[in-house]
């Protein structure tokens, strides 16, 4: 929203004659465009989807989440939703919302199994470090621990050129919970 500066228009017609008060007004026009881009600045850095480097930096500091070096804006900014609208209660309406928020209205899928053993089945399609981690983060915070999660992550890519070796790596973690 820069505007133009043009404080020469209100002068009165009468001063306008003169050359120092003209001059000097056209030399703070530079002074007010440089206050305006200021202004715009701390009015977008006061809201998650418009907010700079600078103010997501803010929201991570409030939040307490420490970005990595190779985590974008746009996955800070994701990463800094998430945890802002964690809100109780933990509803399933809530963790949808969540999902929606971190997979930014892409496809997922959540089914829930709760005739055979709470089982929630989570289907997603994340392509970053970051938004796999948030995922995780989200997990271990909304879903009670009586629940057992099945999550799971499909990555799409593209390959071109001959491929000899193929190799995947994935991380499971089973926790069993006794009454010993």
């Amino acid at each position: 929203m820069i505007r133009d500066v043009d404080l020469v228009s209100y002068l009165p017609p009468f001063m306008m004659e003169y050359e120092e008060p003209v001059a000097a007004l056209e030399a703070e026009n530079h002074e007010f465009q440089i206050i305006w881009r200021a202004v715009d600045r701390v009015l977008y850095n006061r809201f998650i989807d418009t907010a700079d480097e600078y103010g997501i930096s803010r929201f991570e500091q409030m939040l307490g989440i420490y970005p990595s070096a190779e985590d974008s804006l746009e996955d800070r900014r994701t990463r800094v939703q998430s945890k802002w609208f964690q809100t109780i209660p933990y509803t399933m309406r809530m963790l949808i919302k969540n999902l929606f928020i971190l997979c930014k209205g892409n496809d997922f899928a959540i089914v829930g199994d709760f005739q055979n053993g709470y089982t929630l089945h989570i289907g997603t399609k994340l392509e970053t470090f970051a938004q796999v981690e948030e995922l995780d983060n989200l997990i271990s915070t909304v879903i009670p621990c009586n629940i057992k999660v099945d999550s799971k992550n499909t990555v799409c890519g593209i390959c071109e050129g001959d491929g000899r070796l193929i190799a995947c790596m994935s991380v499971a973690e089973v926790i069993t919970i006794t009454n010993k």
